[in-house]
């Protein structure tokens, strides 16, 4: 099998300390073009990079060299890894430093939500995205150390879902969305299309962010987001459709049509998010 492959492989690298299964697979929404998420859980420096990239190349069918991009390549927050096909199969390979890890699940837990700049996510990397990926990974391989299972933990300490977490994603992006929809607003109105649809784009993820908390789900990525909260059991009616309609709309010129309806869906939001969450909102 793939995984037993992967495993028996990465597993003997000096410095990796746990192996998981994330994405789609993880979390059991994969389908028949899904590719395979893994995680490679590592030790700062004790990390042997030139083995790792040996076995990559072993594993993949190519047997290409240099697949591996090492530490700190990917950004702060993606780290590093390599894309290699196993089999006929696309396999991503991430990096993760568990004492980066761990220091990032501290912060989440205790409410210091953040959000930086990164490719391939067109809102931003929230830092709650470390807590999503701990959540739904399931581990293959863990050394005696047993760090996937530390990391779990230390998420759950407050409940499954973090209190603190759940209380301040809320409140920052509720802040966020209004913004975003005040600083768009004039742009709209005054014909620039580009910069106005960005802002309502931040305000839509961001209403995401808050529903994805109101409903104590863990969110990983922009990716399909919006489908997976129109099942959530508290959301306003039609959301989807209606979002779908800002966009339309806004393409189209409609500038006051488009903040009749962000208006009246920010304030559903904010009504579903609960008086108790939203004080010092503004």
């Amino acid at each position: 099998m793939k995984l037993d492959r992967i495993v028996a492989s990465l597993s003997a690298v000096q410095g990796v300390k746990a192996i998981c299964l994330g994405g789609s697979q993880s979390r059991g929404e994969a389908d028949q073009d899904s590719d395979y998420d893994i995680g490679v859980y590592y030790i700062g420096d004790s990390l042997d990079v030139a083995a790792l990239d040996q076995c990559l190349k072993e594993l993949d069918d190519g047997r290409k060299d240099n697949l591996l991009n090492p530490p700190g390549q990917w950004g702060p927050w993606i780290n590093g890894g390599a894309w290699i096909t196993l089999g006929g199969t696309p396999v991503d390979m991430l990096l993760r430093d568990v004492k980066r890890v761990e220091s990032v699940l501290h912060d989440c837990i205790e409410g210091r939500i953040t959000i930086d700049y990164q490719s391939g996510h067109p809102f931003g990397f929230v830092n709650t995205i470390y807590a999503a990926e701990t959540h739904y990974c399931k581990p293959l391989w863990q050394d005696d150390e047993k760090k996937l299972d530390g990391l779990k933990a230390l998420l759950y300490s407050k409940g499954e879902y973090p209190p603190l977490m759940r209380r301040a994603i809320i409140q920052r992006f509720l802040w966020e969305a209004w913004f975003s929809l005040a600083c768009g607003r004039k742009a709209a109105f005054k014909g620039d299309t580009n910069y106005a649809m960005g802002s309502v784009f931040r305000a839509v993820c961001s209403w995401l962010q808050v529903l994805y908390a109101v409903n104590n789900r863990y969110l990983m990525n922009e990716k399909w987001a919006m489908k997976r909260v129109c099942s959530f059991q508290i959301k306003p009616e039609d959301l989807e459709s209606r979002v779908k309609s800002i966009y339309r709309l806004l393409a189209s010129g409609n500038a006051e049509e488009v903040y009749r309806i962000s208006d009246e869906l920010h304030s559903e939001i904010e009504g579903l998010a609960g008086e108790s969450v939203l004080t010092k909102i503004r």
